[in-house]
């Protein structure tokens, strides 16, 4: 009897999980429908009255302006298509997004979890720090979510092949995975950048192993390789970045080593804005416990994508500008190496404890006092100070059931490197705000005394 409850309970939850993706998929087509053209969608469309006249734009861009020319095609090509049509295809690709990323946290073509799939789309919801413009924007969408995409899935194949040394394509589709990799090469050059490193070690590592490349593998690195090539060469990147160095930004005109440094320097603070550090620690800090605590094995392929987010990062240390939208392939492959650890992490389960009912009361007062907002006409940051005192009850509660402080132990260094680098530029950050606010204020004193005298 009690089989049959749990059956019949876990069969409604699965409906009321689909149910919720499927609302979760039609409101980012409504956001999409509402989404106006702005900025690039109005420039780009310039003298673009039919598709002959594309050429000649990419033409003028590539030599003028930078290397994405597949991705630029398709931004012109769907802008004479229209918006209509548009958040259709958006939502699409949006949709095989998540799906990609489930298959690169799972490693398997199971049937869908609509948990992970609701649990995906808020993680990005709140963690892509531009998400309107990544996901949403006509120009912006096209330009990176689209490409990213095209990475996954050109991903997909290796990662099969890495799990099972068995698994090969057949010849008409080995072959045409060579376009596989001109569409991903031809994306962003940070993504490109991590795609390289991780096909780097990938085909090392198999070179060791002494492993036999099948010929999906190398059609596939050898299409890739060219249009990323193809992208970076460019004349436009040198064009666009004489244009920066005569505005002075990206720390052009600095001598060579310096103008690095000082890169390296803005792009580590990005890094740990946007949480890319943060993902990195945490893990770390999980892998090493599975790894060395657990003794279980992860993915190998875990680590490649961890490297993958790393090079997707410090790659624009060449670059003299690395926008917020394009850190969106950093999130991803740091999103798919947590999962890929998250997924093998089974501590509180080999605790073998439930939850205390004082952690269920904790987690349903943050979610009331979180969205009473919708009765309020205003919601400040500083209102959200409860919401995170109850947040760190509940997890504090949780830690404290699975031996936190043995995890510490075994975890110093990692926990060390957060309070060393995170901590003081989050200090050192916020004192210069307070004292630019200070000296403001004193500017400001000092005008109306003078004004008085």
């Amino acid at each position: 009897m009690k089989e049959i409850i749990m059956k019949i309970t876990t069969q409604n939850l699965n409906r009321l999980l689909i149910a919720g993706s499927v609302c979760v998929i039609l409101l980012f087509l409504i956001l999409n429908i509402y989404t106006p053209l702005i900025a690039d969608d109005f420039s780009m469309s310039l003298g673009i009255y039919s598709v002959g006249d594309i050429p000649n734009k990419l033409y003028n861009g590539y030599i003028g302006w930078g290397g994405g020319v597949l991705w630029g095609f398709s931004q012109l090509f769907w802008l004479l298509i229209g918006k209509p049509f548009f958040n259709i295809a958006n939502t699409i690709f949006y949709c095989a997004f998540i799906f990609l990323v489930q298959f690169h946290i799972t490693g398997k073509q199971v049937k869908q979890n609509p948990a992970l799939f609701l649990a995906l789309n808020i993680f990005f919801w709140f963690f892509v720090p531009v998400w309107g413009q990544d996901f949403l924007w006509f120009i912006g969408s096209i330009a990176y979510i689209w490409p990213t995409v095209s990475v996954l899935f050109f991903l997909v194949p290796f990662r099969k092949r890495y799990d099972n040394p068995y698994y090969k394509m057949n010849m008409p589709l080995s072959v045409l995975f060579l376009f596989a990799g001109i569409f991903a090469g031809g994306a962003t050059a940070n993504s490109g950048a991590a795609v390289l490193i991780l096909l780097i070690v990938y085909f090392v590592t198999k070179i060791i192993k002494k492993d036999r490349f099948t010929l999906f593998e190398i059609l596939g690195a050898f299409g890739f390789i060219i249009s990323f090539s193809f992208l970076i060469a460019a004349p436009g990147n040198y064009v666009r970045a004489e244009i920066i160095k005569q505005n002075g930004w990206g720390h052009m005109n600095d001598p060579l080593l310096l103008m690095l440094i000082r890169r390296f320097i803005d792009i580590t603070l990005l890094f740990i804005r946007n949480h890319g550090l943060l993902f990195m620690l945490i893990s770390g800090f999980f892998g090493f416990e599975l790894v060395y605590k657990l003794k279980c094995k992860l993915p190998v392929f875990s680590y490649f994508y961890f490297l993958a987010a790393l090079a997707g990062t410090y790659s624009m240390v060449l670059s003299p500008t690395f926008p917020d939208r394009a850190f969106l392939i950093v999130t991803v492959f740091s999103v798919i190496t947590l999962g890929n650890i998250l997924r093998q992490f089974t501590m509180l389960y080999h605790q073998k404890q439930k939850l205390q009912i004082f952690k269920y009361s904790y987690t349903l007062t943050a979610f009331i006092s979180l969205y009473y907002i919708f009765f309020s006409p205003g919601f400040p940051d500083h209102a959200f100070w409860f919401i995170v005192v109850l947040l760190g009850i509940i997890l504090g509660n949780i830690l404290r059931q699975i031996e936190i402080s043995d995890i510490v132990k075994r975890n110093t260094i990692i926990f060390a490197a957060l309070v060393v680098i995170c901590l003081p530029v989050s200090f050192l950050n916020t004192s210069k705000k307070i004292l630019g606010v200070y000296l403001r204020w004193y500017d400001r004193v000092e005008y109306i005394l003078a004004e008085k005298e």
